[in-house]
Protein backbone atom coordinates (compact mmCIF):
# COMPACT_ATOMS: atom_id res chain seq x y z
CA UNK A 1 0.00 0.00 0.00
CA UNK A 2 2.97 2.53 0.75
CA UNK A 3 4.21 2.05 -3.15
CA UNK A 4 0.92 3.60 -4.14
CA UNK A 5 2.44 7.43 -5.43
CA UNK A 6 -0.06 9.91 -6.78
CA UNK A 7 2.65 12.61 -7.97
CA UNK A 8 6.22 13.18 -7.73
CA UNK A 9 6.87 16.91 -6.46
CA UNK A 10 9.97 19.09 -6.28
CA UNK A 11 10.89 20.19 -3.03
CA UNK A 12 11.02 23.64 -2.53
CA UNK A 13 14.15 23.94 0.13
CA UNK A 14 16.39 21.18 -1.53
CA UNK A 15 15.24 21.18 -5.55
CA UNK A 16 15.08 17.05 -5.08
CA UNK A 17 12.17 15.43 -6.01
CA UNK A 18 9.36 13.51 -3.35
CA UNK A 19 6.86 11.41 -3.45
CA UNK A 20 2.89 12.46 -2.31
CA UNK A 21 1.53 9.03 -1.50
CA UNK A 22 -2.64 7.94 -1.52
CA UNK A 23 -1.88 7.70 2.14
CA UNK A 24 -0.66 11.08 2.39
CA UNK A 25 -3.02 12.68 0.64
CA UNK A 26 -5.79 10.84 2.58
CA UNK A 27 -4.59 12.25 5.75
CA UNK A 28 -3.83 15.71 4.85
CA UNK A 29 -8.10 15.75 3.36
CA UNK A 30 -8.50 14.66 6.87
CA UNK A 31 -6.90 17.11 8.83
CA UNK A 32 -8.02 20.06 5.81
CA UNK A 33 -4.48 21.24 4.99
CA UNK A 34 -2.87 21.23 1.49
CA UNK A 35 -0.25 19.14 0.52
CA UNK A 36 3.43 20.24 1.27
CA UNK A 37 6.14 21.89 -0.80
CA UNK A 38 9.11 20.54 1.42
CA UNK A 39 10.31 16.89 1.16
CA UNK A 40 10.12 14.88 4.37
CA UNK A 41 13.79 15.41 5.69
CA UNK A 42 13.34 19.12 4.88
CA UNK A 43 9.79 19.40 6.73
CA UNK A 44 12.19 17.79 9.28
CA UNK A 45 15.15 19.88 9.60
CA UNK A 46 12.78 22.63 9.66
CA UNK A 47 11.07 21.68 12.75
CA UNK A 48 14.54 20.16 14.36
CA UNK A 49 16.07 23.57 14.68
CA UNK A 50 13.59 24.89 17.17
CA UNK A 51 14.51 22.32 19.49
CA UNK A 52 17.64 23.06 21.54
CA UNK A 53 18.21 20.43 24.18
CA UNK A 54 21.69 20.48 25.17
CA UNK A 55 22.94 23.64 25.31
CA UNK A 56 22.73 25.28 28.61
CA UNK A 57 23.77 28.97 29.39
CA UNK A 58 23.29 30.53 33.00
CA UNK A 59 21.56 34.16 32.62
CA UNK A 60 19.36 35.72 35.14
CA UNK A 61 15.54 35.32 34.19
CA UNK A 62 14.61 38.59 33.22
CA UNK A 63 11.55 39.27 35.56
CA UNK A 64 12.77 38.35 39.23
CA UNK A 65 16.28 39.04 38.10
CA UNK A 66 17.56 35.67 40.24
CA UNK A 67 20.39 33.40 37.85
CA UNK A 68 19.24 30.27 36.42
CA UNK A 69 20.65 27.68 33.90
CA UNK A 70 18.30 28.25 31.27
CA UNK A 71 18.44 27.00 27.36
CA UNK A 72 18.63 30.72 25.98
CA UNK A 73 21.56 33.05 26.18
CA UNK A 74 21.37 36.25 26.78
CA UNK A 75 21.06 37.83 23.50
CA UNK A 76 17.45 36.80 22.67
CA UNK A 77 15.14 39.10 21.16
CA UNK A 78 12.53 38.12 23.94
CA UNK A 79 12.22 37.91 27.96
CA UNK A 80 13.45 34.60 29.77
CA UNK A 81 11.81 33.56 32.77
CA UNK A 82 12.08 31.18 35.54
CA UNK A 83 9.70 28.49 36.29
CA UNK A 84 8.07 30.33 39.34
CA UNK A 85 8.11 34.10 37.33
CA UNK A 86 6.53 32.30 34.27
CA UNK A 87 3.63 30.45 35.76
CA UNK A 88 2.81 33.16 38.29
CA UNK A 89 0.45 35.91 37.65
CA UNK A 90 2.71 38.40 37.26
CA UNK A 91 2.68 38.78 33.82
CA UNK A 92 -0.74 38.05 31.09
CA UNK A 93 0.14 36.42 27.52
CA UNK A 94 -2.64 38.11 26.07
CA UNK A 95 -1.76 41.43 26.51
CA UNK A 96 0.62 41.17 23.91
CA UNK A 97 -2.37 40.50 21.26
CA UNK A 98 -2.99 42.40 18.62
CA UNK A 99 -5.49 42.65 15.84
CA UNK A 100 -4.86 40.72 12.46
CA UNK A 101 -3.29 43.15 9.77
CA UNK A 102 -4.67 41.71 6.28
CA UNK A 103 -2.29 44.08 4.62
CA UNK A 104 1.45 42.01 6.02
CA UNK A 105 1.98 38.19 5.64
CA UNK A 106 0.86 36.31 8.83
CA UNK A 107 4.13 34.87 9.58
CA UNK A 108 5.51 38.87 9.74
CA UNK A 109 3.32 39.71 12.52
CA UNK A 110 3.55 36.36 14.61
CA UNK A 111 7.16 36.53 14.51
CA UNK A 112 6.11 40.25 16.83
CA UNK A 113 4.91 38.09 19.48
CA UNK A 114 7.56 35.29 18.99
CA UNK A 115 10.14 37.93 20.19
CA UNK A 116 8.60 39.43 22.90
CA UNK A 117 6.54 37.19 24.43
CA UNK A 118 8.31 35.79 27.30
CA UNK A 119 9.64 32.02 27.42
CA UNK A 120 9.84 29.59 30.20
CA UNK A 121 14.16 29.68 30.33
CA UNK A 122 14.27 25.49 30.76
CA UNK A 123 11.54 22.59 30.54
CA UNK A 124 11.87 20.94 34.07
CA UNK A 125 8.75 19.44 35.90
CA UNK A 126 9.01 17.58 39.13
CA UNK A 127 12.83 17.25 39.51
CA UNK A 128 14.78 17.72 42.72
CA UNK A 129 18.42 19.13 42.26
CA UNK A 130 18.77 18.47 38.47
CA UNK A 131 19.10 22.10 37.89
CA UNK A 132 21.71 21.24 34.59
CA UNK A 133 19.20 19.13 32.50
CA UNK A 134 16.33 20.18 30.13
CA UNK A 135 12.90 18.58 28.99
CA UNK A 136 13.41 16.88 32.60
CA UNK A 137 10.41 14.73 34.16
CA UNK A 138 10.70 13.79 37.59
CA UNK A 139 13.97 12.98 37.90
CA UNK A 140 16.00 13.35 40.97
CA UNK A 141 20.15 13.86 40.82
CA UNK A 142 20.56 14.04 37.15
CA UNK A 143 23.63 16.02 35.62
CA UNK A 144 23.58 17.30 32.05
CA UNK A 145 20.78 14.87 31.14
CA UNK A 146 18.16 15.38 28.92
CA UNK A 147 14.82 14.24 27.49
CA UNK A 148 14.48 12.02 30.38
CA UNK A 149 12.06 11.20 32.89
CA UNK A 150 11.76 9.00 36.35
CA UNK A 151 15.61 8.94 36.75
CA UNK A 152 17.83 9.32 39.74
CA UNK A 153 21.79 9.34 40.58
CA UNK A 154 22.34 9.95 36.22
CA UNK A 155 25.00 12.05 34.68
CA UNK A 156 25.17 12.36 30.41
CA UNK A 157 21.69 10.86 29.57
CA UNK A 158 19.52 11.62 26.58
CA UNK A 159 16.31 10.30 25.71
CA UNK A 160 15.87 7.97 28.80
CA UNK A 161 13.50 6.46 31.34
CA UNK A 162 13.42 4.78 34.71
CA UNK A 163 17.21 4.72 34.83
CA UNK A 164 19.55 4.81 38.03
CA UNK A 165 23.29 5.31 38.18
CA UNK A 166 23.52 5.03 35.04
CA UNK A 167 26.25 7.55 32.96
CA UNK A 168 26.67 8.52 29.19
CA UNK A 169 23.55 6.47 27.52
CA UNK A 170 21.24 7.56 24.59
CA UNK A 171 17.77 5.60 24.19
CA UNK A 172 17.66 3.63 27.39
CA UNK A 173 14.81 2.53 29.38
CA UNK A 174 14.59 1.01 32.99
CA UNK A 175 18.43 0.53 33.42
CA UNK A 176 21.07 0.47 36.43
CA UNK A 177 24.09 0.66 37.28
CA UNK A 178 25.09 1.12 33.58
CA UNK A 179 27.63 2.80 31.19
CA UNK A 180 27.77 3.31 27.73
CA UNK A 181 24.16 1.85 26.36
CA UNK A 182 22.69 2.64 23.55
CA UNK A 183 18.83 1.64 22.41
CA UNK A 184 18.99 -0.63 25.64
CA UNK A 185 16.37 -1.63 28.02
CA UNK A 186 16.28 -3.51 31.11
CA UNK A 187 19.97 -4.27 32.00
CA UNK A 188 21.84 -4.16 35.39
CA UNK A 189 25.46 -3.23 35.82
CA UNK A 190 26.83 -3.84 32.38
CA UNK A 191 28.50 -1.61 29.80
CA UNK A 192 29.24 -0.85 25.96
CA UNK A 193 25.50 -2.15 24.51
CA UNK A 194 23.92 -1.66 21.96
CA UNK A 195 20.61 -3.03 20.92
CA UNK A 196 20.48 -5.02 23.79
CA UNK A 197 17.93 -6.12 26.68
CA UNK A 198 17.66 -7.93 30.16
CA UNK A 199 21.52 -8.19 30.18
CA UNK A 200 23.58 -8.85 33.45
CA UNK A 201 26.99 -8.02 34.77
CA UNK A 202 27.65 -7.73 30.98
CA UNK A 203 30.33 -5.89 28.93
CA UNK A 204 30.48 -5.19 24.89
CA UNK A 205 27.47 -6.94 23.55
CA UNK A 206 25.60 -5.98 20.60
CA UNK A 207 21.63 -7.45 19.92
CA UNK A 208 22.04 -9.69 22.80
CA UNK A 209 18.98 -10.73 25.07
CA UNK A 210 18.94 -11.97 28.42
CA UNK A 211 23.00 -12.74 29.46
CA UNK A 212 24.80 -12.79 32.45
CA UNK A 213 28.55 -12.50 32.39
CA UNK A 214 29.12 -12.27 29.06
CA UNK A 215 31.42 -10.04 26.79
CA UNK A 216 32.19 -9.27 23.83
CA UNK A 217 29.31 -10.69 22.04
CA UNK A 218 26.95 -10.19 19.59
CA UNK A 219 23.17 -12.06 18.49
CA UNK A 220 23.52 -13.80 21.71
CA UNK A 221 20.43 -15.34 23.66
CA UNK A 222 20.04 -16.31 27.12
CA UNK A 223 24.15 -17.02 27.12
CA UNK A 224 26.59 -17.07 29.83
CA UNK A 225 30.09 -17.28 31.17
CA UNK A 226 30.97 -16.45 27.40
CA UNK A 227 34.24 -14.35 25.96
CA UNK A 228 34.22 -13.31 22.68
CA UNK A 229 32.43 -16.28 21.66
CA UNK A 230 34.32 -18.78 24.17
CA UNK A 231 32.08 -20.79 25.93
CA UNK A 232 33.63 -20.92 30.04
CA UNK A 233 32.91 -21.59 33.14
CA UNK A 234 31.91 -19.07 35.56
CA UNK A 235 35.26 -19.07 37.55
CA UNK A 236 37.32 -19.44 33.88
CA UNK A 237 35.31 -15.85 32.95
CA UNK A 238 35.92 -14.10 35.95
CA UNK A 239 39.54 -14.94 35.59
CA UNK A 240 39.54 -14.05 31.83
CA UNK A 241 37.47 -10.34 32.82
CA UNK A 242 40.31 -9.31 35.67
CA UNK A 243 43.35 -10.08 33.40
CA UNK A 244 42.04 -7.77 31.01
CA UNK A 245 42.86 -4.36 32.62
CA UNK A 246 39.72 -2.58 31.77
CA UNK A 247 40.62 0.11 34.05
CA UNK A 248 43.26 1.51 31.58
CA UNK A 249 42.04 3.25 28.78
CA UNK A 250 44.98 2.02 26.63
CA UNK A 251 43.00 -1.22 26.99
CA UNK A 252 39.55 -0.35 26.32
CA UNK A 253 40.62 1.33 22.85
CA UNK A 254 41.88 -1.97 21.69
CA UNK A 255 38.96 -3.76 22.88
CA UNK A 256 36.42 -1.51 21.30
CA UNK A 257 38.47 -1.44 18.05
CA UNK A 258 38.31 -5.36 18.39
CA UNK A 259 34.44 -5.44 19.25
CA UNK A 260 33.76 -3.06 16.46
CA UNK A 261 35.18 -5.17 13.56
CA UNK A 262 32.72 -8.26 14.92
CA UNK A 263 30.21 -6.31 14.91
CA UNK A 264 30.90 -5.14 11.13
CA UNK A 265 30.77 -8.67 10.36
CA UNK A 266 28.04 -9.61 12.05
CA UNK A 267 23.95 -10.96 10.73
CA UNK A 268 21.89 -7.59 11.38
CA UNK A 269 17.84 -7.63 11.33
CA UNK A 270 16.85 -4.86 8.56
CA UNK A 271 14.90 -3.01 11.29
CA UNK A 272 13.88 -3.12 15.02
CA UNK A 273 10.60 -4.01 15.77
CA UNK A 274 8.78 -5.56 17.83
CA UNK A 275 4.71 -6.54 17.94
CA UNK A 276 4.39 -4.55 15.04
CA UNK A 277 1.80 -4.52 12.10
CA UNK A 278 2.21 -3.03 8.71
CA UNK A 279 4.85 -0.99 9.69
CA UNK A 280 8.08 0.74 7.71
CA UNK A 281 10.73 1.96 10.42
CA UNK A 282 13.64 1.42 13.04
CA UNK A 283 13.06 1.27 16.55
CA UNK A 284 9.12 1.16 16.95
CA UNK A 285 7.18 -1.59 19.12
CA UNK A 286 3.65 -1.78 19.72
CA UNK A 287 2.27 -0.34 16.56
CA UNK A 288 0.42 -0.70 13.68
CA UNK A 289 -0.13 0.99 10.09
CA UNK A 290 3.33 2.96 10.29
CA UNK A 291 5.16 4.54 7.36
CA UNK A 292 8.85 5.78 7.85
CA UNK A 293 8.29 6.41 11.61
CA UNK A 294 11.56 5.76 14.28
CA UNK A 295 11.90 5.32 17.88
CA UNK A 296 8.39 4.94 18.83
CA UNK A 297 6.15 2.68 20.47
CA UNK A 298 2.31 2.59 20.73
CA UNK A 299 1.51 4.34 17.57
CA UNK A 300 -1.60 3.89 15.29
CA UNK A 301 -1.67 5.38 11.25
CA UNK A 302 2.04 7.64 11.92
CA UNK A 303 4.11 9.14 9.07
CA UNK A 304 7.24 10.60 8.90
CA UNK A 305 7.70 10.90 12.14
CA UNK A 306 10.44 10.11 15.66
CA UNK A 307 10.15 10.06 19.47
CA UNK A 308 6.59 9.82 19.47
CA UNK A 309 4.46 7.42 21.62
CA UNK A 310 1.47 6.40 22.18
CA UNK A 311 -0.39 8.70 19.65
CA UNK A 312 -3.04 8.07 16.58
CA UNK A 313 -3.07 9.62 12.92
CA UNK A 314 0.05 11.63 13.07
CA UNK A 315 2.49 12.76 10.32
CA UNK A 316 5.83 14.93 10.66
CA UNK A 317 5.75 15.06 14.59
CA UNK A 318 8.77 14.68 17.28
CA UNK A 319 8.95 14.40 20.46
CA UNK A 320 5.46 13.69 21.34
CA UNK A 321 3.09 11.67 23.29
CA UNK A 322 -0.91 10.95 24.34
CA UNK A 323 -1.56 12.61 21.11
CA UNK A 324 -3.94 12.07 17.87
CA UNK A 325 -4.66 14.08 14.73
CA UNK A 326 -1.50 16.11 14.35
CA UNK A 327 0.66 17.29 11.81
CA UNK A 328 4.12 19.11 11.73
CA UNK A 329 4.54 19.34 15.58
CA UNK A 330 7.45 19.56 17.90
CA UNK A 331 7.74 18.66 21.37
CA UNK A 332 4.07 18.74 22.37
CA UNK A 333 1.98 16.47 25.01
CA UNK A 334 -1.35 15.55 25.30
CA UNK A 335 -2.86 17.71 21.86
CA UNK A 336 -5.43 16.47 19.57
CA UNK A 337 -6.79 18.27 16.36
CA UNK A 338 -3.27 20.17 16.12
CA UNK A 339 -1.05 21.37 13.35
CA UNK A 340 2.30 23.56 13.16
CA UNK A 341 2.70 23.90 16.34
CA UNK A 342 5.60 23.78 19.34
CA UNK A 343 5.38 23.17 22.88
CA UNK A 344 2.03 23.31 23.28
CA UNK A 345 0.51 20.89 26.19
CA UNK A 346 -2.87 19.85 26.95
CA UNK A 347 -4.58 21.43 24.03
CA UNK A 348 -7.18 20.85 21.22
CA UNK A 349 -7.83 22.52 17.86
CA UNK A 350 -4.54 24.84 17.47
CA UNK A 351 -2.66 25.96 15.00
CA UNK A 352 0.64 27.87 14.54
CA UNK A 353 1.24 27.87 18.36
CA UNK A 354 4.32 27.41 20.36
CA UNK A 355 4.97 27.57 24.17
CA UNK A 356 0.50 26.86 24.71
CA UNK A 357 -1.13 24.80 27.11
CA UNK A 358 -4.22 23.91 28.21
CA UNK A 359 -6.14 26.20 25.96
CA UNK A 360 -7.98 25.26 22.75
CA UNK A 361 -8.91 27.03 19.25
CA UNK A 362 -6.15 29.10 18.87
CA UNK A 363 -4.52 30.24 15.83
CA UNK A 364 -1.24 32.30 15.78
CA UNK A 365 -0.50 32.66 19.27
CA UNK A 366 2.25 32.16 21.44
CA UNK A 367 2.85 31.81 25.62
CA UNK A 368 -0.91 31.18 26.04
CA UNK A 369 -2.56 29.63 28.90
CA UNK A 370 -6.17 28.93 29.37
CA UNK A 371 -7.07 30.35 26.31
CA UNK A 372 -9.64 30.46 23.65
CA UNK A 373 -10.57 31.32 20.73
CA UNK A 374 -7.68 33.88 20.24
CA UNK A 375 -5.81 34.86 17.09
CA UNK A 376 -2.75 36.60 17.75
CA UNK A 377 -2.81 36.38 22.02
CA UNK A 378 -6.08 38.21 21.10
CA UNK A 379 -9.36 36.30 22.58
CA UNK A 380 -12.71 36.43 19.75
CA UNK A 381 -16.09 35.13 20.12
CA UNK A 382 -16.32 31.71 18.26
CA UNK A 383 -18.27 33.34 15.37
CA UNK A 384 -15.25 35.59 15.10
CA UNK A 385 -12.73 33.41 15.15
CA UNK A 386 -14.19 30.99 13.20
CA UNK A 387 -14.59 33.46 10.31
CA UNK A 388 -11.22 35.22 11.08
CA UNK A 389 -9.59 32.24 10.69
CA UNK A 390 -10.92 30.90 7.48
CA UNK A 391 -9.97 34.58 6.23
CA UNK A 392 -6.22 34.43 7.36
CA UNK A 393 -5.45 31.31 5.58
CA UNK A 394 -6.84 32.64 2.73
CA UNK A 395 -4.88 35.49 3.29
CA UNK A 396 -1.81 33.38 3.51
CA UNK A 397 -2.07 31.87 0.01
CA UNK A 398 -2.69 35.05 -1.63
CA UNK A 399 -0.31 36.96 0.44
CA UNK A 400 2.62 34.43 1.35
CA UNK A 401 5.29 34.57 3.35
CA UNK A 402 9.01 35.45 1.41
CA UNK A 403 12.12 34.59 3.07
CA UNK A 404 15.60 35.88 1.85
CA UNK A 405 16.04 32.48 0.13
CA UNK A 406 13.20 33.28 -2.20
CA UNK A 407 10.83 30.08 -0.35
CA UNK A 408 7.22 30.73 -0.53
CA UNK A 409 5.50 30.09 2.90
CA UNK A 410 1.67 29.84 2.54
CA UNK A 411 -0.87 28.57 4.35
CA UNK A 412 -0.04 24.44 5.20
CA UNK A 413 3.90 24.83 5.82
CA UNK A 414 5.72 25.24 8.90
CA UNK A 415 6.86 28.16 10.67
CA UNK A 416 9.66 29.77 8.72
CA UNK A 417 13.66 29.11 9.47
CA UNK A 418 14.13 33.09 9.94
CA UNK A 419 11.50 33.05 12.92
CA UNK A 420 13.28 30.78 14.81
CA UNK A 421 15.86 32.28 17.35
CA UNK A 422 17.55 29.17 17.94
CA UNK A 423 21.16 28.82 16.18
CA UNK A 424 21.39 25.49 13.86
CA UNK A 425 24.69 24.50 16.19
CA UNK A 426 22.37 24.86 19.52
CA UNK A 427 19.27 22.95 17.41
CA UNK A 428 18.98 18.51 17.26
CA UNK A 429 18.62 19.20 13.40
CA UNK A 430 22.82 19.42 13.97
CA UNK A 431 22.48 16.06 15.39
CA UNK A 432 19.86 14.69 12.63
CA UNK A 433 21.27 16.73 9.34
CA UNK A 434 24.60 17.69 10.11
CA UNK A 435 25.95 20.85 8.43
CA UNK A 436 29.02 23.59 8.79
CA UNK A 437 29.04 26.84 9.53
CA UNK A 438 29.05 27.82 6.29
CA UNK A 439 26.18 25.15 5.23
CA UNK A 440 23.76 26.31 7.76
CA UNK A 441 24.01 29.92 6.85
CA UNK A 442 23.75 29.27 3.03
CA UNK A 443 20.70 27.71 2.98
CA UNK A 444 19.24 30.34 5.77
CA UNK A 445 19.66 28.69 9.28
CA UNK A 446 21.44 30.79 11.97
CA UNK A 447 24.63 29.93 13.34
CA UNK A 448 25.91 30.56 16.89
CA UNK A 449 29.19 32.07 16.83
CA UNK A 450 31.96 32.59 19.56
CA UNK A 451 30.08 30.76 22.34
CA UNK A 452 31.58 32.44 25.04
CA UNK A 453 33.30 30.02 27.37
CA UNK A 454 34.74 31.06 30.65
CA UNK A 455 37.22 28.75 31.50
CA UNK A 456 40.64 27.81 30.93
CA UNK A 457 41.63 23.94 30.89
CA UNK A 458 44.03 23.11 33.48
CA UNK A 459 44.77 19.46 32.24
CA UNK A 460 45.29 18.37 28.77
CA UNK A 461 44.14 15.23 27.20
CA UNK A 462 47.52 13.72 27.20
CA UNK A 463 47.64 14.13 30.84
CA UNK A 464 44.96 12.36 31.74
CA UNK A 465 45.65 9.19 33.65
CA UNK A 466 45.50 6.02 31.75
CA UNK A 467 44.06 4.10 34.82
CA UNK A 468 41.10 5.27 36.47
CA UNK A 469 43.15 3.49 39.53
CA UNK A 470 45.83 6.46 38.90
CA UNK A 471 43.43 8.89 39.21
CA UNK A 472 43.87 11.08 42.15
CA UNK A 473 40.48 12.64 44.33
CA UNK A 474 41.94 15.94 43.23
CA UNK A 475 40.92 14.97 39.37
CA UNK A 476 37.63 16.84 40.28
CA UNK A 477 39.45 20.16 40.33
CA UNK A 478 40.76 20.37 37.18
CA UNK A 479 39.10 21.39 33.85
CA UNK A 480 40.16 18.68 30.91
CA UNK A 481 40.78 20.31 27.61
CA UNK A 482 38.36 17.51 25.42
CA UNK A 483 40.48 15.41 22.86
CA UNK A 484 38.04 16.42 19.75
CA UNK A 485 38.54 20.39 20.88
CA UNK A 486 35.97 21.95 18.96
CA UNK A 487 37.08 20.05 15.70
CA UNK A 488 34.42 18.21 15.11
CA UNK A 489 30.45 18.32 14.52
CA UNK A 490 29.11 17.23 18.05
CA UNK A 491 28.55 21.22 19.64
CA UNK A 492 31.97 20.56 21.31
CA UNK A 493 32.52 22.46 24.61
CA UNK A 494 36.41 22.40 24.23
CA UNK A 495 36.59 21.54 28.14
CA UNK A 496 34.90 19.64 30.87
CA UNK A 497 35.13 18.36 34.77
CA UNK A 498 34.50 15.47 36.30
CA UNK A 499 32.00 15.27 39.32
CA UNK A 500 32.57 13.90 42.49
CA UNK A 501 29.75 11.24 42.05
CA UNK A 502 31.31 10.35 38.32
CA UNK A 503 34.41 9.57 39.88
CA UNK A 504 32.95 7.06 42.33
CA UNK A 505 30.84 5.55 39.66
CA UNK A 506 34.22 5.00 37.28
CA UNK A 507 36.41 3.91 40.37
CA UNK A 508 33.72 0.88 41.11
CA UNK A 509 33.13 -0.03 37.67
CA UNK A 510 36.70 0.43 36.95
CA UNK A 511 36.19 3.07 34.05
CA UNK A 512 38.87 5.08 32.65
CA UNK A 513 38.54 8.61 32.85
CA UNK A 514 37.17 10.24 29.47
CA UNK A 515 39.05 12.38 27.44
CA UNK A 516 36.23 13.84 25.47
CA UNK A 517 33.45 16.21 26.82
CA UNK A 518 30.25 15.15 27.59
CA UNK A 519 28.81 16.80 24.04
CA UNK A 520 30.87 14.34 22.18
CA UNK A 521 30.74 11.19 23.74
CA UNK A 522 26.73 11.85 23.20
CA UNK A 523 27.96 12.93 19.74
CA UNK A 524 29.56 9.43 19.31
CA UNK A 525 27.35 7.58 20.34
CA UNK A 526 24.13 9.29 17.70
CA UNK A 527 26.99 8.04 14.94
CA UNK A 528 27.13 4.23 16.29
CA UNK A 529 23.03 4.54 15.89
CA UNK A 530 21.54 4.01 12.32
CA UNK A 531 19.93 6.94 10.50
CA UNK A 532 16.46 7.81 10.75
CA UNK A 533 16.46 6.43 6.85
CA UNK A 534 15.76 3.38 5.01
CA UNK A 535 16.81 1.88 2.04
CA UNK A 536 15.66 -0.51 -0.29
CA UNK A 537 17.65 -3.95 -0.26
CA UNK A 538 17.11 -7.40 -0.29
CA UNK A 539 17.66 -9.98 2.27
CA UNK A 540 21.06 -11.93 2.12
CA UNK A 541 19.53 -15.16 3.07
CA UNK A 542 16.24 -15.16 1.22
CA UNK A 543 16.73 -12.79 -1.31
CA UNK A 544 13.49 -11.15 -0.10
CA UNK A 545 12.57 -7.32 -0.81
CA UNK A 546 13.09 -5.23 2.47
CA UNK A 547 13.74 -2.03 3.75
CA UNK A 548 16.48 -1.86 5.75
CA UNK A 549 18.05 1.57 8.24
CA UNK A 550 21.40 -0.36 7.15
CA UNK A 551 23.00 1.35 3.75
CA UNK A 552 24.09 -0.96 1.08
CA UNK A 553 27.43 -0.05 1.26
CA UNK A 554 27.45 -0.88 5.03
CA UNK A 555 29.62 -4.03 5.93
CA UNK A 556 26.59 -6.22 8.19
CA UNK A 557 24.90 -8.75 6.40
CA UNK A 558 21.33 -8.07 6.64
CA UNK A 559 18.74 -10.41 7.21
CA UNK A 560 14.64 -10.06 6.94
CA UNK A 561 12.85 -10.76 10.25
CA UNK A 562 12.56 -13.98 9.70
CA UNK A 563 15.46 -14.95 8.50
CA UNK A 564 17.18 -13.48 11.47
CA UNK A 565 15.07 -15.21 13.97
CA UNK A 566 16.05 -18.14 12.40
CA UNK A 567 19.37 -17.90 12.55
CA UNK A 568 19.73 -16.64 16.27
CA UNK A 569 17.02 -18.13 18.09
Amino acid sequence: MYNLFVENKTCQNCKKKFEIEQEDLNFYEKIKVPAPSFCPDCRAQRRFIWRNERNLYKRPCDLCKKDFIFIYDKDTPFPVYCRECYLSDKWDPKSFGFKYDRSAPFFTQIKKLLDTVPRMGIWTVGCKNSEYTNQSYFNKNAYLSFALRDCEDVAYLQYAKNCRQTLDSSYVLDSEQCYETINAGKNYNSSYLQECVGMVDSNYAFACRNCENVFGVVNLRSGKNIFFGEQLSKEAYLAKIDNLKLDQRSVRDKIDKKFNEIKSKSIVKNTEQIKCVNCVGDHLENSKDCYYVFDGWDLEKARYSSWVFGSKDISDCFGMGGSELIYEAISPEDIRNCKFVFLTDSSHDCEYTAFCQSSSNLFGCVGVRSGEYMILNRAYSKEEYQNLTEQIKKDMSDLPYVDAREIIYKYGEFFPNELCSTSYNESIAGKYYPLTDKEARGLGFKWKKDIHRSYTPTLIPVNVPNSINDVPDTITNEIIACFDNGKCRHQCTTAFRITKEELIFYKKHSIPLPILCPNCRHGKRMESRNPQKLWNRNCAKCGKEIMSSYSPDRPETVYCETCYQREVY
